[in-house]
């Protein structure tokens, strides 16, 4: 995992929390705690969904 960047843009923030919240997940399901594992996976989710910004309606 990279490091983080502090002056680093929106997009490589929400990417690193994104990454940050897909590691927590592994290891809550390693774990056994499955709640708090799919959680962490829909935050990891909603994050991406950010850092690919707005969808593109131009067809």
């Amino acid at each position: 995992m990279e490091q983080w960047n502090p002056k680093g843009s929106p997009l490589a923030a929400v990417a690193f929390i994104e990454e940050v919240l897909n590691q927590l997940a592994e290891l809550a399901a390693a774990k056994g705690y499955r709640a708090l594992a799919t959680t962490l996976m829909m935050a990891a989710l909603d994050a991406a969904r950010a850092a690919a910004g707005p969808p593109n309606t131009n067809s």
